[in-house]
């Protein structure tokens, strides 16, 4: 890590700082006497996922893989052919009744064995196969079969996670169970192997002849190291010997038996996270409701759990199970946050849902859940969760019912969740998955969930997004976001949209109250999301530069906001172009358009000719100008006799059917310009959008909005130079302005230590020169310091093998006054902390 500098050397090696000839580009006026929103404590949290092999193969630290020998079963009623596995082809989608495509399909391991290896090292004829003939228990049905038909040595092996990383001198916690009936006679030995061949530890074992399960624990401690290790399980003999759950446990964090890894979870903590979001994510709904994540399959012995087959693309055991999760929030400080399913699956995948009668079971397994977590330990799952060791409740403080459903069907199952859970549980929070403009679909609403997978330039061009968001009675949690586009693994220029994004949350924090960024976790041997915040092999692991933002932010989150004025000069935008008018997979008709010109010139569009179709089939008649599919997007350009900038723009819309509103196209150079989206996003959102191509990044501020079907409105836009205004019906509904600015800015005060707290983003190439101004205090101090994250190259990115590429920096700084001139890094994201007595 880089060393705190206190010399005067240092102050020579800042960058931050200006000498005399610098000239300031723009101005931060920070009024400390008036104090914003308070900056919730639950502002940082985390969102686990069983994805990319985050839990198996990474923060659950068992070693062995396929430890039950269940990875080869197929779940009832899916159909595996190859390397893909397919749903039941009876579901229904609950929102447009089609049965799944006959091409859905996930990853599926074609391995018989998946992740053991059978050698025959003396003698001939021995084999290893998978049996159902003796069950181990209910949850774990088959077990391997050895058979050494006449006197020989096999040797069964396990590569673990991609390697094992064994180390010197540690123990190893070892459970295997074995099924004799006197039909095996001969031996067996232990081993922990190295890459090449080294061994590592030989430990024999007595095979017990009893014909029952016999359990087999104890250590086994390595005399050497190698983190590509492998587990051998060697038999010299003859007979016929079953196995099941074989499990192999480093040490654990906080020594918790059936624990987590280390290292991964000691990243976690260091994130200081409010909050843990459990189980995900799209394993909660399943890829069918067949498959959904059953909380109380999770629970009590691991050997115990049937585990199931991942919605990303192999099985997973649920080690890291409902207990382990509460546990975790307990060891780390952290509330947790229980995500239940609403009876549907995943509406991106098969989106099938339980009948309205069959609602009330899924109501009740939510309120057993809360029941487990809260209960004093005399109600049925409470005494359950004292039967596993914790005698006292557990702090779980959120519910989110459902994971990114939508639909009239989960809007009303939503509102029976709440009614049910409030009333025995009034001080939970709740979150509906509906993002913005969402609490108006319910009938009460604690949180909303947006959330955002994007491209840099919409987390740049978003920093304001929640200014206008409309107030009172919910609160926001931006459950999942991330820069996972056009950023190569995950790279410096991702980070700063995202501290540029992150500034807007903290500055809105009356209204957005949490949020976790996801996913979270990627065993870089099966990356299956393009980028996740924290990297990890066998024996090491790395925080992207995303992960640096989160934990700036966490470490520096202040207790209030203070009123921050930025001021930088804007140079001019002048839009200008054709109009357009249309619809996204949704039939409108239009007239009366006019352009009203700065001169007070009226220019009116004739509506049955002089436009040209880009999308669907357009008609006119009677001054009226209609559309409708195919295709979705059905658009068509007004053929006017001049390209309008400054301007009022007018026209009466009716929506005569389909799922949103209505679009509105001007400045248009071709497929560029601009987009006033009306009732988009399912009807829910409107917003301005720049248009480049098929490529519709939003523009900051967006309402949440509805559109009726056979209602005539009246829509507006005014344009000058580079802000928009909307209005309907005569009334003002947004604004919004291009961003230009690359430098974004959010302040606030520590009471604790007595500092103003600025976050600065510069995602520029250059050096940004601000006057820094501080009102409404009595003393600053001069000594201070800055935390920059920063690199030469903004698509710069942190590796196992470099892990502190782009890593923070802690700088003295002397300079700090009530009246101060600062540099801010090119491509950097930097926190000043300065002493201010008010």
């Amino acid at each position: 890590m880089k060393q705190l500098l206190t010399s005067l050397t240092a102050l020579l090696l800042v960058s931050g700082g200006c000498t005399p000839e610098e000239e300031p580009e723009a101005t931060i006026r920070i009024d400390l006497a008036r104090r914003g929103a308070d900056i919730p404590t639950s502002m940082y949290g985390i969102f686990f996922e069983e994805i990319n092999h985050a839990g198996d193969g990474g923060l659950y630290a068992e070693l062995i893989q396929n430890r039950g020998f269940e990875d080869s079963s197929v779940p009832e009623g899916y159909t595996v052919k190859g390397d893909r596995i397919f749903p039941p082809a009876d579901r229904t989608n609950h929102l447009t009744g089609a049965r799944p495509h006959p091409d859905l399909s996930f990853r599926w391991n074609p391995d018989p064995i998946p992740a053991w290896r059978f050698e025959q090292l003396e003698g001939s004829g021995a084999s290893a196969e998978l049996t159902r003939e003796y069950p181990l228990n209910e949850a774990s049905p088959t077990a391997l079969k050895v058979t050494l038909p006449e006197k020989g040595r096999i040797a069964l092996s396990n590569c673990g996670f991609w390697g094992m990383n064994i180390e010197k001198g540690k123990g190893y916690y070892l459970r295997m169970n074995t099924s004799n009936g006197n039909r095996f006679e001969g031996r067996a030995i232990l081993k922990l192997v190295a890459e090449d061949g080294t061994e590592l530890c030989n430990r024999p074992l007595a095979i017990d002849p009893d014909r029952t399960w016999c359990e087999y624990t104890g250590q086994l401690t390595a005399t050497g190291s190698d983190p590509h290790a492998r587990f051998v399980i060697e038999l010299e003999g003859t007979g016929t010997l079953l196995l099941d759950y074989v499990s192999l446990f480093p040490e654990t964090f906080r020594n918790r038996i059936n624990g987590l890894r280390n290292d991964i979870a000691q990243t976690l903590e260091a994130l200081h996270p409010a909050f843990v979001r459990w189980p995900g994510g799209c394993i909660v709904e399943g890829i069918d409701l067949s498959n959904r994540i059953e909380w109380k399959k999770t629970i009590g012995d691991p050997k115990n759990r049937p585990g199931i087959y991942d919605t990303w693309g192999y099985r997973a055991t649920m080690g890291f199970g409902y207990h382990e999760f509460l546990q975790f929030c307990e060891d780390i400080g952290a509330a947790g946050m229980f995500v239940c399913n609403a009876g549907i699956g995943c509406q991106g995948r098969v989106g099938d849902a339980c009948r309205e009668e069959d609602l009330d079971a899924f109501i009740q397994d939510a309120l057993d859940a809360i029941d487990y977590a809260l209960g004093d330990g005399t109600t049925e799952w409470s005494r359950k969760r004292v039967e596993n060791g914790h005698p006292e409740p557990f702090p779980l403080q959120y519910v989110e019912i459902g994971n990114e459903n939508w639909g009239p069907v989960y809007e009303k199952r939503y509102d029976r969740f709440y009614r049910a859970i409030k009333a025995k549980y009034p001080r939970l929070t709740l979150i509906s998955t509906l993002g913005l403009g969402g609490q108006h679909r319910h009938e009460r609403v604690d949180m909303i969930d947006p959330h955002w997978y994007v491209a840099p330039e919409f987390f740049l061009s978003s920093s304001r997004l929640f200014d206008q968001q409309e107030r009172g009675g919910y609160a926001v949690y931006v459950g999942e976001y991330a820069v996972n586009q056009q950023v190569g693994g995950g790279n410096l220029l991702g980070a700063l949209a995202e501290a540029a994004f992150l500034s807007g949350m903290e500055r809105n924090s009356d209204l957005v109250k949490m949020a976790s960024y996801a996913p979270l976790l990627e065993n870089v041997n099966d990356r299956v999301w393009p980028t996740n915040l924290i990297c990890f092999d066998s024996h090491r692991v790395m925080g992207r530069s995303s992960y640096h933002v989160q934990k700036m932010y966490a470490e520096n989150r202040p207790d209030y906001n203070t009123a921050t004025e930025f001021e930088q000069p804007r140079n001019g935008v002048q839009v200008s172009g054709r109009i357009g008018l249309g619809g996204w997979n949704t039939d409108n008709e239009y007239r009366e358009l006019k352009v009203t010109l700065p001169d007070g010139r009226v220019i009116e569009a004739d509506m049955e000719r002089g436009w040209t179709p880009k999308g669907g089939t357009w008609s006119a008649a009677d001054g009226t100008l209609s559309q409708e599919g195919p295709g979705v997007m059905r658009w068509s350009i007004w053929d006017s006799p001049e390209e309008f900038s400054d301007c009022s723009i007018s026209v009466k819309a009716r929506k005569k059917s389909g799922d949103e509103g209505f679009i509105l196209y001007f400045g248009m150079q071709g497929e560029t310009g601009y987009v006033l989206n009306i009732g988009g996003w399912s009807n829910q959102t409107t917003a301005f959008q720049h248009m480049v191509g098929t490529d519709m990044p939003q523009i900051p501020n967006n309402i949440a909005q509805q559109v009726e079907t056979g209602r005539w409105y009246d829509i507006r836009i005014d344009i000058h130079g580079d802000s928009f205004t909307y209005s309907l019906d005569g009334k003002r509904m947004l604004e919004a302005r291009i961003e230009q600015s690359r430098q974004y800015v959010v302040s606030g005060y520590d009471e604790t230590t007595g500092e103003e707290v600025i976050k600065f983003v510069n995602a520029t190439e250059k050096p940004f020169t601000a006057r820094i101004e501080l009102a409404g205090a009595e003393s600053v101090g001069r000594t201070g310091k800055a935390i920059v994250l920063t690199s030469g190259d903004p698509s710069d990115e942190n590796s196992l093998d470099n892990p502190e590429k782009v890593v923070p920096e802690e700088r003295v700084y002397k300079g700090f006054s009530d009246r101060f001139t600062y540099t801010f890094d090119p491509w950097s994201f930097t926190v000043l902390r300065i002493k201010v007595q008010k």
